[in-house]
This record gives structure tokens, sequence and C-alpha cells, in this order.
């Protein structure tokens, strides 16, 4: 009879066991899952590719024809916009102001034409050879490759801050220039 309690009693504490075991697994489960989507909708997003003849600047509104030009804005809440030029982006960011923060700011590196880069880590030369779909502003990897560009396309080097911040009149130039006002 002793035998036969036991049993019960060894039976109950491995059902137990296996409960709880299969509990803290379903437990980590959900929460791998969890952070793997908090992660996910918190965390970089890579860049989209554009696709040149269908994507259309949400600034100007033109189709976007050369990739090697465009950029993206991610919000805070993920939406996407593309513009077919920095000039554009800046025109955009100012039209915007303070109250719409970017989440992420991404150009594409001239030279490569499908390398994005975070804007504040690139490099950019104004009214240098090559031209961009709205003139002035084109974009590298890195300042040090904007600055070895100087030599073949001319131009003046600038950082992500002077653009930012307009210092050299972009976001004036193209609304005059390209845009008749916009």
């Amino acid at each position: 009879m002793t035998v036969l309690g036991a049993r019960p009693r060894v039976a109950a504490a491995g059902r137990a066991r296996a409960s709880w075991s299969g509990a803290v697994r379903g437990l980590i489960a959900v929460a791998t899952v969890s952070a793997t989507m908090f992660a996910a909708a918190c965390g970089p997003r890579v860049p989209r590719a554009l696709v040149a003849g269908e994507d259309a600047c949400d600034y100007c509104h033109m189709g976007i024809a050369d990739s090697r030009f465009g950029t993206q804005v991610v919000s805070s809440t993920g939406k996407v916009q593309v513009f077919d030029s920095i000039e554009c982006l800046v025109a955009h960011l100012a039209s915007t102001g303070r109250a719409s923060t970017p989440q992420q700011v991404w150009v594409t590196d001239v030279e490569s034409g499908d390398t994005w880069v975070p804007a504040a880590d690139a490099g950019y030369l104004i009214d240098a050879s090559v031209r961009s779909p709205m003139g002035r502003v084109i974009a590298f990897a890195s300042p040090a490759a904007a600055e070895a560009a100087r030599a073949r396309f001319g131009g003046t080097s600038l950082s992500w801050q002077a653009i930012r911040s307009d210092s050299a009149g972009v976001v004036a130039h193209t609304a005059t220039a390209n845009h008749g006002g916009h």
C-alpha cells in the first residue's frame, strides 16, 4: 500500500513539474516573440529600394527617374517618405518644422547608386559638376569620400548639419529655381 500510495504522488509531482516546465517554455516563447516584435517596431529600419519610373517624390511629386539621388525619411510612426533629391528632402524637413522629427533620414551614395547612408554620416558636395534632379547637392558614403570626389567633380564640401540648417541656401534655391516657389 505504501508503494501504491507513493506512485500517485510521484506521478502527480512529475505531472506538476512537466506542467510547470511547459508553462515556463511557453512564457519564454511569448517573451521572445514580444521582444522581437518590439525590436522590429522600434529598431532601425533598412531603407527600401527606390523604383525609378514608379516612385514619386513626396515633396515635389516628380517621378523618381534616377535613384542615385534618392532620399528617404522614416517617421517616428514608421511611415516612409521618398524624395528625388536632397534638396526636396531638406525642403520637406524645413516645411514640417521641429514638430515632426524623423526617426531616420537616409541618402543614397551617388557613386554606388544603391547604397543607403544615414544622412548624418554621409558627405556632401554642393554645386559640383554632377547634378541632382534639383541641381545642387549630391551625397557620398562619407565626408572623406565627398572630399575625394571634390577633386573630380568640383563643388564645395558640406556636412549634414550645414545642409539641414540650410546655411547654403538649398531650400531657397530649390524653391525658386526648380519649383517656382513650391
